[in-house]
């Protein structure tokens, strides 16, 4: 591990006077990492760090970087492009213990990348010509984008259970924006946890006081949504005996949460927007406008922009509801927060049940890693209940436990069958027994806690020819090299469960690649993963470029 520290350097101004240390000490001085192999941009950042305070080290590989946001204080990370995964490194990088904000430098500025890196969890993208100067200035503002993430709120306040950092990024965002009075739109498919998310943003309001009035746009009659929202005067229609007051009003000094806004018909839209703009109405039948002072959550799984361009939602609305803008990720996109929601919801019934905590063995972790949980957490949830439900005496949970639609979805489809070929011949000759035999070797060293190797394939060389991983001894080895270490220098179990999966993961898809010899509509078949989902695991590991 290489890390340089920044000194002053000859012809440096420091801050040497007691006036100088100072202001120093009330200036913010932060503990930046510079993860690449540039010295000019690292003298460059060395140079306008001098006057400020702020300390500056280097690391030559992303797996250092990780290792020193592990065990130091780190504010922010600058991270190069150009180096290997460092797009898929933002999140390992966030999710550490010191949880630093992540800068990416590009050597040559991609505004698709740039995205990729934002919704990865980067504070800025920015291009190396400019970076040392925006840099320095993002420095004197780090304090007001929450630098320690340790800091603030924790989402299991709220119901909210992860820690990967696409879904911290979002809960970060909420948290720091509390104090503001805007309208939010929530985004994401069905599942993702919207309404905890609306529940969480007026709970950490200053309107938490107030009530917190959910309404179901999708559920709302159309002939009544109108009545329901505004009210309604005595008489205003037939069965109308007395006057009603409407959602709206009840949630006068609170938050008005529009879950589904999307269904909000046509027809009531217009008068929707009169509403928020001046937050007075008429009941249906009222002679008289009545106000209500609430805050606008909206929440919806649908695109409204393209609903915008085929007109079934206005724009002017759009834009009134969603001042700040928050996209929930899926479940798949959130790693292992999917053992994490697990891991709770075996804990939380065993308490309400008054019985014990079942444990998950690595095949069913790994089940439940692999498969695409189209119905995010809350097919999760049901797919645990339904666990449970059908478990039985033990108290280990394993593959056959759960769901049979789950279980046989991540059997192998293929039916082709084995045809006896050697080991010399070329990886399309590999047959379906073939991927099986290693598959079950390396499920049993998983399931027996060992890592598989982390050794890439290229597909352009074969099948691999170099001495195989004894898992045992691997995991021995890992055993022994642990004991000894200091412990500051260990990892937390959760991160070295993880680490642990993505071997897991990065060894199938290997041994599933050479099995099919490269041919990925069988791979999908085998693996019972999208071909989108393929390619991004594929790459992701740097198994196909």
């Amino acid at each position: 591990m290489t890390i340089l520290s920044h000194k002053s350097v000859p012809g440096q101004r420091t801050p040497s006077s007691p006036d100088m240390e100072s202001d120093a000490k009330e200036r913010f001085m932060a503990n930046v990492l510079l993860i690449g192999h540039q010295p000019d941009l690292y003298m460059h950042l060395s140079r306008l760090f001098a006057d400020g305070g702020h300390s500056l080290k280097v690391v030559s590989s992303l797996e250092d970087g990780i290792r020193h946001c592990r065990a130091s204080s780190c504010q922010l990370v600058v991270l190069e492009e150009g180096m290997d995964n460092a797009l898929e490194g933002i999140p390992r990088l966030r999710s550490t213990q010191a949880a630093p904000q992540v800068v990416v430098v590009a050597e040559r500025y991609n505004p698709e990348r740039g995205k990729a890196a934002l919704l990865s969890g980067a504070l800025n993208y920015m291009p190396k010509g400019k970076a040392p100067r925006a840099i320095t200035t993002l420095l004197e503002r780090l304090p007001s984008f929450g630098g320690n993430g340790a800091e603030g709120p924790d989402l299991r306040d709220f119901g909210i259970f992860g820690s990967s950092a696409a879904l911290r990024a979002q809960f970060e965002t909420i948290a720091r924006s509390s104090n503001a009075d805007v309208n939010v739109l929530l985004q994401g498919e069905t599942g993702t946890g919207k309404e905890l998310f609306a529940r969480a943003i007026h709970r950490m309001s200053q309107r938490r006081g107030g009530p917190l009035i959910t309404v179901d746009c999708a559920s709302l009659p159309e002939h009544l949504v109108e009545s329901l929202l505004f009210g309604y005067s005595q008489g205003a229609f037939t069965g109308a005996a007395k006057s009603r007051v409407g959602l709206i009003r009840q949630a006068d000094g609170g938050t008005l949460f529009l879950d589904e806004v999307s269904e909000l018909p046509m027809s009531l839209q217009k008068k929707f927007l009169r509403v928020l703009q001046e937050r007075r109405y008429r009941p249906v039948g009222g002679g008289s406008e009545e106000s209500s002072d609430f805050r606008l959550v909206a929440a919806t799984n649908k695109d409204l922009q393209e609903m915008v361009r085929e007109g079934t939602f206005r724009d002017d609305l759009l834009y009134r509801i969603s001042t700040m803008r928050v996209l929930l990720p899926p479940l798949r996109e959130r790693g292992l927060d999917t053992i994490e929601i697990a891991e709770h919801l075996l804990q939380s019934r065993a308490e309400s049940n008054g019985g014990k905590v079942w444990q998950m063995s690595a095949e069913f972790r790994a089940r439940l890693l692999a498969h695409p949980w189209p119905g995010n957490v809350r097919e999760l949830v049901n797919v645990i209940d339904c666990t449970l439900a059908v478990a039985g005496d033990g108290d280990m949970l394993f593959a056959e436990h759960l769901p049979a639609t789950i279980h046989a979805g991540m059997l192998p489809q293929s039916s082709r069958p084995w045809q006896g070929r050697t080991p010399t011949r070329r990886s399309t000759d590999v047959g379906h027994h073939g991927m099986h035999d290693r598959a079950g070797k390396m499920a049993h060293g998983v399931a027996n806690g060992a890592a598989p190797s982390h050794a890439s394939h290229n597909p352009s060389q074969g099948p691999s020819h170099g001495r195989p991983h004894d898992t045992a001894d691997e995991a021995a080895a890992y055993a022994t090299h642990a004991g000894g270490a200091h412990p500051d220098a260990l990892p937390s179990f959760r991160e070295a469960r993880r680490e642990a999966l993505e071997a897991f993961e990065h060894a199938y898809l290997a041994t599933l690649y050479e099995a099919v010899g490269g041919d990925i509509r069988q791979a999908c078949s085998l693996s019972n993963l999208s071909r989108a989902r393929l390619y991004e695991l594929l790459r992701k590991h740097a198994i196909m470029e």
